[in-house]
């Protein structure tokens, strides 16, 4: 054989094995009988069904050269066991964060689907990375009606005999889950006077902007809240937005991730992101050009979010700018990051909706306590009234 050739064939070995390694990034072991424990895949194979659905009751607003549409558009995902064993199941609502898309929480929810539990997330109309005209804040105040037309179609398709999800979805189980701007929607679609939906008995905002939320927003609710939230977030910092929570309020569980980044939540941050001191330095690149160019588009200053959703208890005033940081501070891997997020949500999750009591609460004894005294780099602090 040609040592030219030789050497050609040693390359592309290099080559293959470095590809391989970049798109399987290393897996994240938990520390910790427990967490390693509650870590492992469910014992239900998980199907998947595409949807896209159209909600006729409410328009999609105009957006720059889109000329609007009289009805919204959800195109996106389900999430669910294979097998009917343990049916009904629990249904999660995924919101997807500004710029993003209905596959960014992937990770969660097949993990919550092995588990037997359903979900479904799909991308909104005008502020995914695809929306007519470019991704907008604007329409955050629409996306609540969103997460209530889902629910509608979920509960409604549960009820006929000849749809797949026929007996799968139980009604009195159902929880919101979010990122980032879909953090916020989350937030709005469980406890906004003007918006909330009293179906969704739990919710959970990963990183959600809430600043502008004052302690009357929350008030007359008392479904359990889970928020998470890293301390190295550049783009929804943490003191601003998660350090007030429990004051805001009581019913509340505080997951503090040490070192956690915002774009460390997604699902593709483990594989993309892995190499970086802090994935939110591309973060910010991309949120400050889309902010800038909509900026111009409009022709004046942006509104606050705080502005956009208005209301009782919103403080319009109380808002703090992203990307605002000179120097990033180095983040934890997104795939430890993934795993102390799949545990936080699916003890939360369990501790309310199992169907064993034992199990409910053993789920919620690890949460509140076991969980960060296995796990080092995350602290769980508890509202007043948390049980």
């Amino acid at each position: 054989m040609r040592p030219l050739f030789k050497i050609s064939l040693a390359l592309l070995a290099v080559l293959l094995f470095a590809v391989y390694i970049a798109l399987n990034p290393p897996k994240d072991v938990p520390t910790g009988a427990l967490s390693q424990e509650f870590y492992r895949r469910g014992p239900h194979k998980v199907s998947h069904q595409s949807i896209s659905w159209v909600d006729t009751s409410r328009a999609t607003m105009p957006n720059r050269d889109f000329k609007g549409r009289d009805s919204r558009e959800l195109k996106g995902r389900i999430w669910f066991p294979t097998d009917r064993e343990g049916a009904p199941y629990p249904l999660v609502i995924y919101s997807h964060g500004y710029m993003s898309q209905y596959k960014e929480g992937e990770y969660i929810l097949e993990f919550l689907a092995s588990h037997g539990y359903l979900a479904v997330s799909v991308d909104f109309p005008l502020s995914t990375g695809s929306s007519p005209g470019g991704a907008v804040l604007s329409d955050i105040a629409n996306q609540p009606g969103d997460v209530s037309f889902l629910i509608d179609q979920m509960l409604s398709r549960t009820k006929q005999p000849d749809n797949l999800l026929y007996g799968r979805v139980d009604g009195d189980r159902i929880a919101a889950l979010g990122l980032s701007l879909g953090g916020l929607t989350t937030e709005l679609a469980a406890f906004d006077p003007k918006r909330k939906d009293p179906r969704i008995r739990a919710a959970i905002s990963m990183a959600g902007p809430s600043q502008f939320l004052m302690p009357e927003f929350f008030e007359g609710n008392s479904i359990p809240f889970l928020y998470i939230a890293g301390t190295a977030d550049a783009i929804v910092p943490y003191r601003e937005n998660a350090e007030t929570i429990l004051k805001k309020y009581k019913n509340s569980v505080l997951v503090t991730l040490d070192s956690g980044s915002h774009v460390g939540f997604i699902d593709m941050a483990p594989m993309v992101f892995r190499w970086l001191d802090n994935p939110d330095k591309l973060g910010c690149v991309g949120l400050m050009h889309r902010l800038k160019a909509a900026q111009e588009a409009s022709g004046r200053p942006l509104p606050s979010l705080g502005e956009l959703i208005g209301g009782p208890g919103v403080d319009a005033r109380a808002s703090a700018a992203a990307c605002q940081a000179r120097e990033l501070a180095r983040a934890m891997r997104p795939a430890r990051q993934h795993t102390l997020v799949t545990l936080a949500i699916y003890s939360f999750l369990e501790s309310r909706f199992s169907s064993s009591a034992t199990t409910r609460q053993a789920m919620h004894e690890y949460l509140v306590s076991q969980l960060a005294r296995e796990n080092q780099d995350l602290t769980v602090s508890l509202g007043e009234a948390t049980p």
